[in-house]
């Protein structure tokens, strides 16, 4: 990059800021917010492109798409925090407006089958079992894991620090499972824990001075690469979470509204387009029974009609 003497304004990214700030996002949320937008503006100032919110266009978001030098989904979280910039200046979702995201969400989505769980489950340590049980049997996101401290499991109920706006995110109740409380009961007295503990989370590890403390949340996602190298399964702890909603709704039969409420979602659309209608157990069964009848056709098998 070049033209590093000569600064580009923050102005309309600190306008779009405090305007999340007022609807209450989280001071984490708004820091990374802005880190993005930086970084995406300083690529574009040093190729003499516009860093005014009013004059980036669809060719500065492909641009940027080519230029940034980070892993896919660093690169969308970028890109997203920069269309959100400019949306709220110019009312222009310029990110839609591009072919970059057109059909990734469900082309990356990761499902797991009830065979690749259990191969998963018999493999796993302790740390990786308790993180295989919290978003199999509870669906629990990655940082909601991350957030659990030991005075949140309370007589078989776990407080939910979750996804959200306001200083603490939402908050929900859901009850333990009897298998996560043995996974909890595993985890507590492995290795994992024994030492001079530093806070009360759930989820720890040993720290550069010998001590046990928070585990970094990047480490929970580690944890289940670890296991899916072992096994050969592709699983991510959001894989999990899909595994939780669609076997609800697939195998046990809970209805829609119910999975959205345990899924903790805002809106049922959001259960229907990443979870349920993403995977389509049922459009799958249907060509496998056709796949099977048309074989059994071409083999003489089907009289003819």
């Amino acid at each position: 990059m070049n033209r590093n003497t000569v600064h580009f304004s923050m102005a309309q990214t600190d306008e779009w800021l405090d305007h999340l700030r007022a609807v209450n996002r989280k001071d984490n949320t708004i820091h990374t917010h802005r880190n993005n937008v930086k970084r995406c503006l300083m690529f574009l100032h040093a190729d003499y492109r516009p860093t005014d919110a009013f004059e980036i266009g669809v060719d500065d978001i492909n641009y940027l798409w080519r230029a940034i030098p980070v892993k896919e989904t660093v690169r969308i979280a970028y890109l997203r925090s920069l269309s959100g910039m400019v949306e709220y200046h110019s009312g222009i979702n310029i990110l839609k407006r591009t072919e970059l995201l057109r059909n990734r969400d469900s082309h990356d989505r990761v499902f797991i089958r009830d065979g690749e769980f259990r191969k998963a489950y018999v493999a796993a340590d302790p740390l990786q079992r308790l993180v295989l049980c919290l978003g199999a049997y509870m669906g629990l996101r990655r940082c909601e894991m991350h957030a659990i401290r030991d005075g949140d499991i309370d007589r078989g109920i776990l407080t939910i620090h979750g996804k959200g706006h306001g200083s603490e995110g939402l908050v929900a109740y859901m009850r333990i499972p009897a298998p996560v409380l043995e996974a909890i009961d595993e985890y507590r007295v492995s290795d994992y824990k024994r030492g001079i503990r530093k806070d009360d989370y759930l989820i720890q590890c040993r720290n550069r001075d010998g001590r046990i403390g928070h585990m970094p949340i990047s480490r929970i996602s580690d944890c289940m690469t670890d296991l899916a190298h072992d096994t050969g399964v592709r699983i991510t702890t959001h894989s999990l979470r899909r595994y939780y909603a669609t076997t609800l709704y697939y195998t046990t039969g809970t209805d829609l509204q119910t999975v959205r409420k345990l899924m903790r979602h805002a809106d049922i659309s959001t259960t229907l387009k990443c979870y349920i209608d993403a995977y389509d157990e049922t459009a799958m069964l249907a060509s496998d029974r056709l796949t099977r009848h048309i074989e059994e056709v071409l083999d003489g098998t089907v009289s003819a009609r």
